[in-house]
């Protein structure tokens, strides 16, 4: 005989117990929500961690001409003369980007962190007439004996090779940047080349290592840039998408324009006119996008989870109106936590295992002992094959929810909807008011 939980109970009263322990569940559900995002930043620190050793998210771009200069302030009776810089940008880049990633991902702990490295070729030319507007300030001295040519690099760590550095036809020898307008590396460049008057041309040929995105500073009067790679998930981002792109299995393919027009900052300013962070507005590039991972995947799961556990307890429920059986509150209970354990089982084995592989062990496992426990309960093998089914189709959907990244809310409301649908049609003829008879 099954499991009674006091006949003189009325049906209200046992759904009232019922919604109460749904409510309780609400609480390993909050702990597992918690551990997914412990879990995450666990794997933030792993990718900090190997940004730190190999690289992080990279942003460069084409060099700055940098002039210092002396300015010469009269204050009442004093005068006095502030050091500066004069910046000038190149009327022409030309950036190609090969980004290759490694064969093997950097492990921190069980985290995978896919890393690059990128073949960088920088190309283009510097017009001097831009600079025509800034040397009649009065009260400036240009030290144009001193003027540098900064590469700049957010990560100047990441740097790995020069396979070429050229500047007015000749080759120059990069080193750490000085103080000034954002870090990188840096050559003194011969002064002549400001009295000849002519465009000068100028040629880098880098490799660069890191992970997660790459970005480039549109320092150009015209930029154009263009990267291939084999990920096959880019994230395009920043502040300008690309004009043309082409995405395969086999990666990808983007090509940049930026003009001068469409960027704050001109192409010739004195320091403190344009900041750091002005620069860093205007930089665009592409991350290494992964798909749903499986935290992602495991927090939608979760989110779902208390609505699966509900329309669970209801099915078992309107089981219970429709036929004869009775299913005490303490198995409700115990059903409910088996729910609850499969998202922790579901977590833990995604850590080591593929998505799909993981889901379909903690699935298969949760549904052979639900079956088998109400087998049990219910005395009935093949209650429990039907209740084993019954959640072999709930966990099958479920997994589509999980997967589905652009329909996940339709796809969730539209099951829901059928499924508290169904219950509401099969138990539309209860009379609820009259306790059913009791089995003996």
């Amino acid at each position: 005989m099954a499991i009674k939980f006091g006949e003189g109970v009325s049906t209200g009263a046992k759904a009232l117990v019922i919604g109460i322990i749904v409510l309780g569940l609400l609480i390993p559900l909050a702990l597992l929500r918690g551990l997914v995002s412990e879990r995450s930043t666990l794997r933030e620190q792993a990718y900090a961690k190997v940004a730190e050793g190999w690289g992080g998210e990279l942003v460069t771009g084409g060099p700055l001409l940098v002039v210092p200069l002396e300015r010469t302030i009269v204050d009442a009776d004093k005068t006095r003369i502030e050091r500066g810089e004069l910046y000038l940008l190149p009327a022409r880049l030309d950036v190609t980007v090969q980004l290759d990633l490694e064969p093997q991902p950097r492990y921190v702990g069980i985290y995978a962190v896919p890393v690059y490295l990128s073949r960088v070729h920088l190309a283009g030319q510097f017009d001097f007439a831009a600079l025509t507007p800034l040397l009649n300030r009065p009260g400036v001295t240009y030290r144009w004996e001193q003027s540098r040519l900064r590469l700049p690099l957010s990560q100047v760590r990441s740097l790995r090779e020069v396979q070429r550095a050229r500047f007015a036809g000749s080759d120059i020898e990069l080193g750490p940047a000085g103080l000034g307008l954002y870090r990188g590396v840096e050559a003194e460049i011969n002064p002549e080349v400001f009295s000849q008057g002519r465009p000068v041309d100028f040629a880098f040929d880098t490799v660069l290592a890191g992970s997660r995105a790459f970005s480039i500073l549109p320092v150009g009067s015209t930029t154009t840039v263009k990267v291939q790679s084999g990920w096959p998930h880019p994230s395009f981002q920043g502040a300008f998408l690309p004009v043309s792109r082409e995405i395969s299995d086999s990666g990808f393919e983007a090509r940049w324009q930026v003009l001068e027009l469409n960027r704050s900052y001109r192409q010739a300013w004195m320091d403190g006119e344009v900041n750091e962070q002005t620069l860093l507005e205007s930089a665009f590039g592409v991350g290494l996008y992964q798909t749903v991972d499986a935290y992602q995947r495991g927090e939608r799961a979760i989110k779902y989870a208390l609505l699966f556990i509900a329309l669970t307890f209801l099915t078992f429920f309107a089981w219970e109106q429709v036929s004869r059986l009775r299913i005490h509150p303490l198995q409700y209970l115990l059903v409910g936590l088996a729910l609850s354990v499969f998202y922790l089982l579901l977590i833990a084995l995604s850590e080591h295992l593929p998505f799909a592989l993981a889901y379909v062990v903690a699935a298969t496992a949760l549904v052979l002992l639900i079956g088998t426990y109400i087998a049990g309960a219910l005395r009935s093998r093949a209650r429990g094959l039907v209740a084993g089914a019954a959640m072999t189709v709930v966990y099958g959907l479920l997994y589509v929810l999980v997967l589905s990244e652009d329909y996940a809310l339709l796809l969730g409301a539209i099951i829901l909807f059928l499924a508290l649908a169904a219950v509401m049609l099969v138990t539309r003829k209860i009379d609820w008011y009259r306790p059913r008879e009791t089995e003996d």
